[in-house]
This record gives C-alpha cells, structure tokens and sequence, in this order.
C-alpha cells in the first residue's frame, strides 16, 4: 500500500490533490473511516482542516478538542472512546451530524521540529493501537514535507511576482523624475535622486514657465515603497501642469493640493513639499515651504558667508483637511547658491545609530561656495555616505541646487 500510494504522490503536481493522496494514504494505512489533516493559524490562533473526508473546511480555536491538545502538547493522542475524554470537542460532530467514537491524532513537525499542525485519523473498528501511530506518523512526515514544499513555492512565486512588481515601479519612477533640467540664463541647476529601495518616496522636479521663470519642487512622501511611489506619481501630476503655466499663488496652489491629496490618500500618507519658482532674471524666489526640510540659501554679504533657511509656507500637503499656506519671498543675487534636501540627507545614520547633523551640511557649503551646483550635490552624496559607512541606507536622499547667475533684469 505504501509503495503504490507513493508511486502516486511522487507523479502529483497539484498541492491540493497532493494532500489529499496523504490523507487518503494514511486513512486506508491504519484501516480508519476518515483521515483529516490541520494545519495552526497562529494569527488567528485557530486550527483548520486543509483536507478533510467528508466534510468541508473545520475551523476550531487554537487547544481545543482532541487535536489541539495534540498541536499544544506535541505528541501523539490516541483515544478509543470519545465519550469518556472531556478534551473530545463535540461541537464539530453536532455541526456536521458524524459520530466520532476514537480518534488517533499526530502532530505535524515542520522544519526545525516546529509543529505545524496535526494528522488525525477517524473511527477505525476495534480502535486504534501503538502499531497505528507509527503509521500514521510516516502519512504525517508525507505531509508536513508536502505543507512546507507547498508554502515555499507560494512565497517564491509571490517574491519573483513582487520582484518585477517593483522592478516596473523603479522605470515608471525613473521616468517621472526630469531626464533633463531646464537650461536658464540666471540660473545654474543641479539634482540628485537615490531610493533607498526599489522605489522612493522622494521627488523632484524642474520646469520653465512661459514668462521665463523656473518653477521646482521638491518633496518627501511619507513612507517607502510602492505606496509611497504612487502618491509621489499623484503629486508632482497635480503639480506640473499648474507650474508650466506660472501660478500667480503658490499659495493657492498649495491649498488646492492639499485638498486634493487629503481627500483621496488614507490618514497616514503625506507629503512634506517645497515647492518655488525663480522668477526669469534670477533677482527674486518665491516659496512655499510645506514642512519640507527648510532649504539653504548661501550668500556673502560683506565678504561673510551667511545661510539663511527657507521656512515660510504651512504643513505638509495631505496631513490636515484645512491648511493655510503662505508665501515666502527673497530677493537674490548673482552668486546666491540655494540648497534643497529631503531629509535622506540631513538624517543620514551610521551603523552606531549616529545622524548627520544639519550643520555639517552648512559647513561644506560654506567651504565650497564658489563650486558649481552640480558638484555640490556630488560633494554633499559623498559627504553623507563617508558619514554612513557601511550602514544600510536608510531613506531616500534628494538633493536639488541652484547658483544664480549674472543677473538678466
């Protein structure tokens, strides 16, 4: 009977069909009416049949009835007469109308010894003996094998589908961000992107609007992953139209997205933003400033560098249903460098819990003023990772930059 019941299972493909063979296998091997294989739900601190002779799915909570004091115990049960053990759960056989008169229950041990479920087999005339446990624990071994082998290639399929899931989501990412920034007479531009995983929450974005002017944003989704991308894909949309055309408000556009995003993402997505525009000229910024981490505007005033933080504007886009925004101004200046950063950069950690302080983001600014935008993202990157050394990234790290240039009034 073994070796043509395993001839069987050796050629089935099918989970289901698989355990089934197990079941029926271990039923005719100890001559029992029904066999039934359980496997434990610990998050729902059940136990459930996953095949089980004529009837459909039994669910029981976790310890109770013959079969859970076989999982809670780990060993073997065998009782010859329901009637006279108080662990016996009668409720199954008054909800399905079968008479259980013995059962025989084996534990199902899966890698590393932890049990996973149980094998029990129903009513065998003249009841169960010793012999019939060490059969029925070959069908268990059969199964817990056939469980384990089951599960393993679920998981493997959902990552190699979540894999490419996220492999999409990177392009479709990528695509988003700027392939190039807008060249500007009065201004010199630079930006750097790095997800911490496939995909980020971070943005950016640049654009020239029809009166000259340079509008850009950027921001930092609450969250990472997919879910983030996706909310950061919806934000620079309801962004990007409105900026190529020159709000006359920032502040009225901020409101509107903030509107949009509160009305249609759950209560714990949001979005920090900064969002401005240059006007064509380079001589004056306007900015709305929604929690993001305050930009650095880096000038020299009588021969001394000063730095002055770009915090004027309201909360996060999407993090409260009402929100006022207001709108910053500064007049600049050829030379003036603005720095922008998510806070990737400003938070980066070490691999002994340390965080890079804002001011050293200051400092290296100041030491390198006179360099252009694009090698101070480069030199602000490298700064930040020296910082990390070998410690996992743990958030995305976005940097925009601008030098304004001779001035074009």
């Amino acid at each position: 009977m073994i070796f043509r019941f395993a001839a069987r299972i050796a050629q089935e493909q099918e989970p289901e069909a698989l355990l089934r063979l197990n079941a029926d296998m271990a039923r005719d091997l100890v001559g029992a009416d029904r066999c039934s294989i359980w496997l434990l739900d610990p998050a729902a601190s059940e136990l459930h049949t996953q095949v089980a002779h004529g009837v459909g799915e039994i669910r029981v909570p976790a310890g109770h009835g013959l079969v859970g004091a076989c999982v809670e115990q780990g060993e073997p049960i065998l009782v010859n007469n329901t009637a006279a053990d108080e662990r016996f759960f009668r409720k199954v056989d008054q909800g399905s109308g079968y008479q259980t008169d013995s059962v025989l229950a084996i534990p199902l041990r899966g890698t590393g010894g932890r049990i996973i479920g149980a094998f029990q087999a129903l009513n065998k005339p003249g009841g169960f003996t010793a012999e019939d446990v060490t059969l029925l624990g070959l069908a268990a071994s059969y199964s817990a094998t056939a469980i384990e082998s089951q599960k393993l290639r679920e998981e493997a399929e959902t990552a190699r589908l979540l894999l490419r899931e996220l492999e999409i989501a990177k392009e479709v990412q990528a695509m988003l961000l700027p392939r190039e920034l807008p060249r500007m007479p009065f201004a010199e531009c630079a930006a750097y992107c790095r997800p911490a995983k496939f995909v980020g929450g971070d943005y950016y974005d640049a654009v020239a609007t029809p009166d000259g002017s340079l509008a850009f944003t950027l921001g930092d989704v609450s969250g990472k992953g997919v879910p983030a991308a996706v909310l950061m894909a919806s934000i620079q949309g309801a962004l990007r139209t409105p900026l190529m055309q020159g709000p006359d408000s920032l502040a009225a556009l901020m409101t509107t997205v903030n509107r949009s995003v509160y009305g249609s993402t759950p209560a714990a997505r949001y979005s920090t933003l900064f969002c401005a525009i240059l006007e064509a000229g380079g001589a004056r910024l306007r900015y709305v400033n929604a929690g993001q981490c305050a930009p650095m505007l880096l000038r020299v005033v009588d021969g001394t560098p000063q730095v002055r933080r770009l915090e004027t504007g309201g909360a996060p886009v999407g993090l409260l249903p009402i929100a006022r925004y207001e709108e910053g101004v500064e007049e600049l200046a050829a030379g003036d460098l603005l720095v922008g950063f998510s806070d990737g950069i400003s938070e980066a950690t070490n691999i002994r819990g340390g965080m890079w302080d804002e001011s050293e983001v200051q400092e290296l600014l100041v030491e390198n003023r006179g360099r252009p935008a694009a090698e101070i993202t480069e030199l602000i990157v490298k700064a930040a990772d020296e910082f990390t050394g070998d410690a996992e990234q743990a958030d995305d790290m976005t940097i925009v930059a601008l030098r304004i240039g001779p001035q074009n009034q």
